[in-house]
């Protein structure tokens, strides 16, 4: 792995160095645009192929830990082969290009620490927008809510804190947010980049995911590692899911 800054928008940083400007490569934006909307299309193809396959027809929020893993490994598997393919023909991307950086240790503890407070304002945000409108979770977060025992903690776990910030913050995080950044002021790219991801999260949980979306793209362009935006989004994730678990009726 180069020592390069990523050339999406997010510039390796030292411990408790300030956020620097862009890495002056910029890439192509019909380039970027055909990487976005085809890397999108092959995660719902690959989510139709599995589920068809499979024979699981259930809404999502019934279906087993085991079901929703396999469709998260295949709609984020696709996802991934996809950026690193078509990115790599059309952008020449490199890993360190979507911010695939060795994380510093100080990274890795900026993004844990500003996940607890991502985690309690998310919180917050979802409690204001429940009272105004009404609770609306999402299926997944319904069919985590539903599933019973250790084992189904422990794939759920893996899901959700694992699997899913790792595809994610490669997706928004190093190329949308970080194409963005290239031809937008950053906090115009952070707050586009949130909008989106909280938009495929669902209508009902928009505010709070949105919040959580502008948080990691400032860790991201923080640290200038993914990694560091992954161990945020893992440990709101895991929060959720344990709290969850505990809690339930």
């Amino acid at each position: 792995m180069d020592g390069a800054g990523p050339a999406g928008g997010a510039a390796r940083a030292e411990d408790g160095t300030p956020l620097v400007a862009p890495a002056p490569t910029r890439w192509s934006l019909g380039g970027l645009v055909v990487t976005i909307v085809v890397a999108f299309a092959a995660a719902v193809a690959a989510t139709a192929v599995i589920s068809f396959v499979s024979g699981q027809r259930t809404p999502v929020a019934d279906r087993s830990p085991e079901q929703i893993l396999l469709l998260t490994l295949a709609t984020d598997g696709a996802l991934l082969l996809t950026i690193a393919t078509v990115g790599r023909a059309l952008l020449h991307l490199r890993p360190s290009d979507v911010g695939l950086v060795a994380p510093t240790s100080g990274a890795i503890w900026f993004g844990l620490s500003t996940g607890v407070a991502l985690y309690a304002l998310s919180i917050t945000v979802n409690v204001v927008q429940s009272q105004l409108v009404g609770s609306h979770p999402q299926d997944l977060v319904v069919a985590f809510g539903s599933h019973i025992g250790a084992r189904a903690y422990l794939v759920d776990l893996l899901n959700g804190s694992a699997v899913a910030p790792f595809s994610e913050e490669i997706f928004f995080r190093g190329l949308l947010f970080g194409g963005l950044a290239q031809r937008m002021p950053v906090a115009l790219a952070a707050t586009v980049s949130a909008l989106l991801f909280a938009l495929l999260h669902g209508i009902g949980v928009l505010l709070p995911i949105f919040v959580l979306g502008l948080g990691l793209a400032y860790v991201y362009r923080r640290t200038g590692t993914v990694w560091a935006s992954m161990a945020t989004h893992s440990l709101v994730n895991a929060t959720s899911l344990t709290l969850l678990f505990l809690l339930r009726p």
